[in-house]
C-alpha cells in the first residue's frame, strides 16, 4: 500500500537599524505597535476550521510549530513595504525599493528576513533591512541558506551564462558556463548539482562542500538529474525505453508513456530515499503533464499552469494550479485526500513548507482580500496585510 495511503489511515482519526538611503529601511512606529500582543487561541494556533464536510485533519503535534510569514504590502505605492509576520501577528516592518518587490528575491530564515538586491555592478544581501554583505558581481540569487559558518549563496550570472557559490559573499565555487542546480544540505556538507552543455552533449557535475565531481550514468543512459539523500547518490537516466531511478542496488524502472514527450526532469530528496518528477508534453497539443515515480509506484497527473512538489516529510503532497489559474489543487501524489482552494496568488515553491505531516501554504486571494496561511483540512490563519504574501517558515516551537 503506498506510503500517502498508510499514513492516511494511521492518522486520518484524530482531528534600532540605521537607514540604508533608496534601499530597505525598517520602520519603526505604529505599525508595530498594532495587535502586536495578541496572543493566538493555543488550542487553534490562530487558524479557523474549514467547512464541516472538509477532509479529516492530519495529525498534528501538542505543540503547534511557531509559523513566519512575509509579504508585500502597498506593492503599487510610493512606499511599500516587506512585513513578517509570526503567528499571524506583524513583528517587522521594512520599506522596499522597486527591485526588491520581487518574491523571488525573499528568503525567510526564521522570523529573520533576507533580501537579494542587484543595483548597477553589485549584488547586496540584506538582513532585516540592514546590509548584511555585498559583492562585485551582478546576481540572481537562486538559492539562500543560513548555517553556522555564514550565510551561503547560490547565483546565477545575470548576463546570461555562468554562476557562483558564495558564503557571506566571498566566492568558494564558479563557473563562467552552465547551468546550477538547487542548493541543499545533506548530513554535514553542502551540494549542488550543474549541467554544461559542450559540443552538443549534456555534462552533469556535482557540487560537494566546492569541490566538483564529473557524473555519469551508473546504467549507461543519458544522465537526467542526480542528488544526494541520506547520504546516498541517486541517479536518473533515460535509457531509450524508459527511465530509471537508482542508487547502488535499488533500481526503479519506468517505461515510456506512449503519446508523451519528455521535456525534463528533476529529483527530490525525502526521508529513507528519492522521488523523480518526470515533465511531459501531450503529443497532441502539447499539454504539459508529470510522471511522479517512488520507488515502484508512478501517478501521471496533469501539469495545468504550473505544479510544486513537496517531499520533506510524509505524507509527499503536490500542488497544481489549473489551467485557467482560477484553483490551486492540493493532493497527495495517489490522488487521495484532494482539496482546493479558489482563486488564489502563490508565488513560488518558497510559499510553502511542511512540518510533521502537514503542509502550510502562504495563499494571496485573487479579489484583494486578505491573505492567509493555509494548512490541509482547510483550515486558515487570515493575516492584516493589504499586498500579497512572498514566503513561508515553519519551525519547531521555542
Amino acid at each position: 500500500m503506498k506510503r500517502f495511503v498508510r499514513y492516511l489511515f494511521a492518522l486520518i482519526i484524530i482531528s534600532s537599524c540605521s537607514e540604508i538611503p533608496g534601499v530597505i529601511t525598517l520602520r519603526r512606529g505604529d505599525t508595530l505597535n498594532r495587535d502586536i500582543h495578541r496572543e493566538p487561541d493555543p488550542q487553534t494556533n490562530g487558524f479557523v476550521s474549514g467547512p464541516a464536510d472538509s477532509i479529516p485533519l492530519f495529525y498534528e503535534p501538542d505543540a503547534p510549530p511557531r509559523i513566519y510569514a512575509c509579504g508585500v504590502e502597498h506593492p503599487e505605492s510610493d512606499a511599500p513595504a516587506l512585513v513578517v509576520f509570526e503567528d499571524g501577528v506583524r513583528v517587522f516592518e521594512y520599506t522596499l525599493t522597486v527591485p526588491a518587490l520581487d518574491a523571488d528575491a525573499h528568503f525567510l530564515e526564521g522570523r529573520d528576513m533576507y533580501v537579494a538586491q542587484t543595483e548597477g555592478l553589485v549584488t547586496t544581501i540584506y538582513k532585516n533591512g540592514e546590509k548584511e554583505f555585498s559583492f562585485p558581481a551582478r546576481e540572481y540569487i537562486s538559492s539562500l541558506l543560513r548555517l553556522q559558518d555564514g550565510v551561503w549563496t547560490l547565483g546565477a550570472d545575470r548576463r546570461g551564462d555562468g554562476f557562483a557559490l558564495r558564503r557571506d559573499g566571498v566566492k568558494v565555487f564558479a563557473k563562467t558556463s552552465g547551468t546550477p542546480g538547487r542548493l541543499y544540505r545533506d548530513g554535514g556538507s553542502l551540494y549542488f548539482d550543474y549541467s554544461l552543455t559542450m559540443g552538443g552533449k549534456t555534462l552533469r557535475y556535482l557540487v560537494k562542500d566546492g569541490d566538483d565531481f564529473a557524473l555519469t550514468a551508473p546504467h549507461g543512459g543519458e544522465l537526467l538529474a542526480v542528488t544526494v539523500s541520506g547520504g546516498e547518490m541517486w541517479f536518473l537516466e533515460d535509457g531509450g525505453d524508459g527511465w530509471m531511478l537508482s542508487c547502488g542496488e535499488k533500481e526503479y524502472h519506468y517505461p515510456v508513456r506512449p503519446g508523451f514527450s519528455f521535456r525534463s526532469a528533476d529529483l527530490f530528496r525525502q526521508e529513507g530515499g528519492c522521488s523523480a518528477v518526470i515533465n511531459l508534453a501531450a503529443a497532441a497539443g502539447g499539454i504539459p503533464a508529470e510522471l511522479v515515480c517512488s520507488e515502484n509506484d508512478t501517478w501521471l497527473k496533469g501539469g495545468g499552469s504550473g505544479s510544486y512538489h513537496y517531499f520533506d516529510c510524509e505524507p509527499d503532497v503536490h500542488l497544481t494550479f489549473t489551467r485557467d489559474m482560477d484553483q490551486l489543487s492540493v493532493s497527495g501524489f495517489d490522488f487521495k485526500g484532494e482539496e482546493r482552494i479558489d482563486s488564489v496568488r502563490f508565488e513560488g515553491a518558497r510559499c510553502a513548507m511542511q512540518y510533521c505531516g502537514q503542509i502550510y501554504l502562504a495563499c494571496t486571494p485573487m479579489d484583494g482580500s486578505p491573505p492567509f496561511i493555509w494548512k490541509r483540512g482547510n483550515q486558515r490563519m487570515p493575516l492584516e496585510l493589504e499586498g500579497y504574501l512572498t514566503g513561508i517558515y515553519v519551525a519547531a516551537p521555542d
